[in-house]
């Protein structure tokens, strides 16, 4: 039976995580095993306790402080036995209870030609509250995904993203401290051999707000990453049509989320 190591980061988000831990704890496992690791930054609120009360659920879990989120990310990969890694933080969830029975088990149409090394698929957003918003604008690219597919920006988000530990490098903190997850899905990719796409929402992620400040280095580093994988012809032709984007959004008022279907 396959392993899955579901990692989960947190700091000062008791709520949150129990929010998390909860929904982890539904998955049906009878076609894949799974490994719950929580990663908590030293947190001072109610977290510690929060991970006490699901003990039973949880394979690894400390409580240290780290050089943030990516670092905290890195001891999850390091600590992770599953063959595959997947990123579901606090706040957010997995999408359904049958998830990984859809995807591993034995009469899944995605299990019909041997497993593959990335598993991806939609992502739900929520807002802080639970309430759903719809899923990411920014499309899954049709055709299939590659490593090729990310100077589009992050087309698939990492908690929709499912990846065989065997591939995966861990996150680049010595360069990168914002954007280093859009860097890890694409070595990830280029890593691996089969990419599938499940066709499956698989996961509930959590909107926050960034400030203006953040979100701008964020977009420095975002740039540095895509020139450095596709050159700098190519990231320049990628902004412009981030740009023509968010001109198009304004002008035509298009909101920020698509449907739910």
């Amino acid at each position: 039976m396959v392993k899955v190591s579901v990692i989960t980061v947190v700091r000062n988000a008791a709520a949150e995580l129990e929010r998390t831990l909860s929904n982890l704890a539904a998955l049906d496992r009878s076609a894949a095993e799974l490994e719950v690791i929580v990663i908590d930054g030293a947190s001072t609120d109610g977290t510690p306790a929060v991970i006490k009360r699901y003990e039973s659920l949880i394979s690894y879990s400390v409580s240290e402080p780290d050089g943030g989120l990516y670092d905290a990310m890195n001891k999850g990969i390091r600590a992770a036995t599953g063959d595959y890694l997947w990123f579901v933080n606090a706040a957010d969830a997995v999408y359904a209870p049958d998830v990984l029975t859809r995807i591993f088990g034995p009469g899944s149409p995605l299990a019909a030609d041997g497993p593959a090394d990335v598993y991806y698929g939609e992502t739900l957003v929520t807002a802080p509250d639970g309430t759903a918003l719809g899923l990411r604008k920014k499309r899954l690219p049709r055709g299939g995904l590659t490593w090729r597919s990310l100077r589009r920006g992050m087309v698939v988000c990492h908690q929709s993203f499912i990846v065989r530990r065997a591939v995966a490098p861990l996150y680049d903190t010595r360069r990168y401290r914002l954007a280093a997850d859009i860097d890890w899905v694409i070595e990830c990719l280029k890593r691996a051999s089969s990419i599938r796409d499940t066709g499956l929402v698989l996961s509930r992620f959590t909107t926050g707000g960034i400030s203006t400040r953040r979100r701008r280095a964020s977009l420095r580093e975002r740039w540095t990453i895509m020139r450095r994988h596709y050159g700098l012809a190519a990231t320049l032709f990628a902004h412009a049509g981030f740009a023509w984007e968010m001109l198009l959004d304004k002008l035509l008022r298009r909101p920020p989320y698509r449907k739910i279907y």
